[in-house]
């Protein structure tokens, strides 16, 4: 964002930076985990994931709000409580960062970080030996305005070998979140892991001249261009399973900036709409290259994408003149819900608290209830021949193995995008969605409970007031344990920590989950 408050507290100097730049420790505590710089007196200070020591100081001292963390160059406000990237009238924010980039090349670091689309993809894994510090310093030494945070809150612990982190390459923390959560769905990444080279498949098969599947209705070969998302998230997952340490996803991110170009530069993205994209362009990839059982259509075909995360809709439209109904079976891959209107409009109280909790229930019950059309939405109703006023109801015809739920956190507002800060209750254990299930129908019925009760298996959250701005986070269950993915960062996290959370994407594991034969 554009903060309004540089000119009265970035008052730094050059010899403060290079004084302070030999080794950032907080001053208070001495961790060298998240050092963040006063850009007015020098302070350095630890971030308020860690101690809060840095807070702590602009809290104590009048016109210090403005900092920068020492190893990833992003610059904060505590006033605007958010990252920005606008500078001072005389550049005083560019010139700390090229004295820090200087410092860190000279430091025996790597090279600059060039854009993946430049790289070759050998370089994409980077040694195992590399320590979490180094991976911090690799990504910091390029002198990008991002807006990530750095290290988890409550715990001081290292991460766990179970776990390994993922370094921002720029602004790409809306990536890693996502790739960490699919990464703790443990039949998605089972799958993926054991799929074979689709390089070698795609490259046999523009050789041979075999642009189609024999037998099956597929896209041709040739229009993935060689590059393969499904491979890349293959090579990554299997390296988050056996790293000791943060890797770097760069050749994935590589062919994302290729078949995507609205995600190319390091501008802070939508995890959610990354997410839609990966799951779409995987789910296509798998059914040109991979063999599957003969079906009509591709519709009607699955890929391990669909066969998670692939539910189905019933959408009833009601004439309200003759009472005619209309039915539609609708697939889908996600939720996305609204926060009712009676909690986003809410005023908070003098402790800066909503006076009413939203829970997930309240959105769920949103999302199917029954809803009026407007005129610019009149159905056209067959029996009355003619378009006419009319009420829309979604059920649940189909539940997924995974469900996934989309909190729609950002509005637009006349020309841009607010975000709703709301807090939201919602079960990390025995989600029941039998409620909201259409009944007497094939699909949804089985032989226990136990296929309607789903238990949270990660959550994404972002941090900020923008939408074009602030960082990503995850929370995933492993082992029967939480953890906090904050990029290269990962540290254990207890369950009310989770629960706490102001969620924007879930997901949710069926206790009952069985996957069909692909």
């Amino acid at each position: 964002m554009e903060c309004p408050h540089l000119e009265e507290n970035v008052k730094i100097k050059k010899d403060i930076v290079i004084q302070h730049s030999k080794q950032w420790k907080c001053e208070v505590c001495r961790t060298t985990d998240s050092p963040w710089l006063c850009l007015h007196c020098g302070f350095v200070g630890c971030g308020r994931y860690v101690s809060g020591h840095a807070k702590r100081h602009h809290e104590e001292q009048s016109g210090h709000a403005v900092c920068i963390e020492c190893h990833q160059l992003s610059v904060f406000c505590y006033q605007c409580d958010d990252f920005i990237f606008n500078d001072t009238a005389g550049g005083t924010i560019d010139k700390v960062r090229a004295v820090l980039s200087a410092r860190h090349s000279t430091d025996n670091g790597p090279p600059t970080l060039r854009p993946p689309s430049t790289r070759k993809r050998k370089r994409s894994r980077l040694a195992a030996s590399e320590s979490e510090g180094e991976a911090e310093n690799r990504v910091g030494k390029r002198p990008v305005r991002r807006r990530g945070r750095s290290a988890d809150p409550q715990h001081t612990s290292q991460k766990p070998s179970c776990a390994a982190g993922l370094r921002n390459l720029g602004n790409t923390c809306f990536m890693n979140a996502v790739l960490q959560s699919l990464n703790n769905i443990q039949e998605f990444r089972s799958y993926m892991k054991e799929l074979p080279d689709l390089a070698d498949i795609i490259k046999e098969r523009v050789q041979n001249g075999r642009s189609r599947v024999p037998g099956q209705v597929t896209r041709s070969t040739r229009d993935l261009n060689g590059e393969l998302m499904t491979e890349e998230l293959r090579k990554v997952l299997v390296e988050l399973s056996t790293s000791s340490s943060a890797i770097s996803p760069e050749a994935l991110f590589s062919v994302i900036w290729k078949v995507v170009p609205r995600f190319r530069g390091y501008q802070q993205q939508d995890a959610h709409e990354f997410l839609r994209y990966m799951l779409d362009r995987l789910h296509t990839e798998m059914l040109t290259l991979l063999p599957t059982s003969s079906a009509p259509s591709q519709a009607a075909r699955s890929s391990i994408v669909t066969s998670v995360f692939g539910g189905t809709l019933q959408n009833e439209v009601t004439c309200l003149i003759c009472r005619t109904e209309s039915k539609k079976h609708d697939p889908f891959l996600d939720l996305s819900l609204d926060i009712p209107d009676r909690f986003a409009s809410q005023r908070k109280n003098k402790d800066g608290e909503h006076q009413a909790m939203c829970s997930l229930a309240d959105c769920l019950d949103l999302f199917l209830d029954v809803e009026e059309l407007a005129d610019t939405e009149l159905y056209y109703c067959n029996n009355c021949k003619q378009r006419q006023k009319s009420t829309k109801k979604f059920w649940i015809r189909r539940l997924p193995n995974v469900l996934c739920v989309h909190v729609k956190r950002f509005r637009w507002c006349n020309n841009y995008r607010t975000k709703l800060d709301v807090p939201l209750a919602f079960p990390v254990r025995a989600l029941d969605m039998s409620s909201y299930l259409l009944g007497k129908v094939p699909e949804t019925r089985r032989s226990a409970a136990g296929g309607q009760l789903y238990d949270l298996a990660a959550v994404i959250v972002h941090h900020g007031s923008g939408a074009g701005s602030g960082h990503y986070t995850a929370f995933a269950s492993n082992a029967g344990a939480w953890y906090h993915f904050n990029d290269s960062t990962v540290r254990r996290a207890e369950e009310e920590q989770v629960a706490k959370c102001k969620a924007y994407i879930l997901f949710y594991i069926r206790r009952e989950l069985k996957l069909p034969q692909l």
